[in-house]
């Protein structure tokens, strides 16, 4: 995976996706691949501590709206195309329709991240997500684990499962990546 679907990846682990990357469609003329499919459990959460872990309430409520129904209390499925420029291309119909199949029947939702402006919007029938949008929500999120002081102590144990939320944590660590939002060169 190239350094944006890693990043639209953890943005979507981080809000409670089962994610399957480089989605192999096999329908019609156009056998192609979606950048990453996704999958959420109606009223999924994350918790340590006594403490729920956050999700991104501006993505929520963008897809309840794209959606016509609730988000978080639903099983959803997502597809997602993932370009490092301005660029937007969402799964055609054709895929989305193989991507839900492949989820059992659940209604699937187009996404496309994009090296864009620092947004979250719906445009037509997808989502629009641009990189430093999702980038600045995962850092938020990792700030929010680390204030909460929860003694997490198998946080960097990502490394087995999530690379690179584990590589964002070292970089941290390394004071590589601070909590000023926009450092000056």
């Amino acid at each position: 995976m190239n350094l944006g679907e890693k990043l639209a990846a953890a943005y979507l682990r981080l809000n409670g996706f089962f994610l399957l990357p480089h989605f192999t469609v096999f329908s019609g003329a156009q056998h192609n691949h979606i950048d990453l499919i996704g999958l959420r459990a109606a009223n999924s959460k994350e918790a340590a501590g006594g403490a729920s872990f956050p999700v991104d309430t501006a993505f929520f409520n963008q897809l309840t709206d794209l959606r016509g129904s609730p988000s978080l209390t639903a099983n959803i499925g997502v597809a997602a195309q993932i370009r490092t420029n301005d660029q937007r291309t969402a799964p055609n119909q054709a895929h989305l329709g193989y991507a839900r199949d492949f989820m059992g029947g659940v209604e699937v939702s187009r996404l496309d991240f994009f090296a864009g402006d620092h947004s979250i919007r719906r445009n037509g029938e997808c989502l629009d997500i641009g990189m430093r949008y999702a980038g600045l929500w995962i850092q938020q999120r990792i700030d929010w684990m680390i204030d909460q002081d929860l003694r997490l102590n198998k946080v960097k144990s990502w490394n087995w499962s999530e690379s690179f939320l584990s590589d964002l944590l070292a970089l941290r660590d390394f004071g590589l990546i601070t909590r000023e939002r926009n450092p000056t060169p």
